[in-house]
């Protein structure tokens, strides 16, 4: 397993980043790049590890991460359900998809202002606009998913008598795992990116709320140490899905040509 994810690491991408930061420091410490609040990424690691002995880092982090996650698995339910009765259950699908589409053409960010002014600068707040976010890619994915499923697979099921709850269960879902899972790293993408803006309207938490305040601060270092902070989460949180995607349905997984 371990040997697996070494050859996942794109060893060549790391070293090209790794580059890249080596010569912005070395362009802004000649004074090539002149721009006044431009640092050197040195100056961002020493006030990334400043954020981290006050606490502050952390805090802010848990709070934008726990919202993000908890409108995401909110969101993978309920798309996973939604999707999958207006896949199976046409009258559904009828009369509910006219008004998907009108919803999920709304610019998302648009929904930003209506959760604030409905539900104020909370924590609930930023769980719905999480949730919204996320809601579309995995609903639409998962009835994607299930059409997609091979009418000869269905077939082979009524031989072997696996019918009803069963055949979804055993045949339909499987197959569409791809989809889904498509569908939700999607969404936990989107979340996190909500979350920042929902956080950036005026909730004072998390790290959407610290960038602004440390922008208008003129504080550069340390708006740029919650950019990459919040980069690398989002690394980490798409990194932790597919491993665990790779763990739990690898079989799926490998049947529609994953590795």
């Amino acid at each position: 397993m371990t040997r697996a994810l070494l050859r996942r690491v794109n060893v060549l991408g790391l070293l090209t980043l790794l580059g890249f930061f080596l010569l912005w420091e070395l362009l802004v410490r000649t004074g090539i790049l002149r721009y006044e609040y431009l640092p050197a990424p040195s100056g961002v690691l020493t006030a990334g590890a400043d954020l981290i002995e006050t606490g502050e880092l952390p805090t802010n982090l848990r709070h934008t991460l726990a919202a993000t996650v908890a409108g995401w698995l909110l969101a993978t339910v309920v798309g996973v359900l939604l999707g999958t009765l207006m896949a199976l259950v046409r009258p559904v699908w009828v009369y509910s998809m006219a008004s998907i589409d009108a919803l999920r053409s709304l610019p998302i960010v648009a929904f930003v202002p209506v959760a604030v002014l409905l539900l104020g600068f909370t924590m609930r707040m930023e769980i719905v606009v999480a949730f919204y976010a996320a809601l579309w890619p995995v609903l639409l994915n998962t009835l994607a998913g299930l059409r997609a499923v091979r009418p000869r697979l269905i077939e082979v099921g009524k031989v072997l008598r696996i019918d009803g709850v069963r055949e979804l269960w055993k045949l339909r879902l499987p197959a569409a795992t791809p989809y889904i899972v498509t569908g939700m790293r999607l969404g936990l993408a989107v979340s996190l990116v909500l979350i920042l803006v929902a956080e950036m309207v005026g909730n004072p938490s998390g790290i959407g709320f610290a960038l602004i305040s440390a922008s208008q601060s003129l504080q550069p270092e340390v708006m740029f140490a919650y950019i990459v902070t919040i980069s690398l989460s989002g690394i980490v949180l798409n990194a932790l899905l597919v491993g665990l995607v790779t763990i739990v349905f690898r079989g799926q997984m490998a049947a529609a040509g994953e590795k």
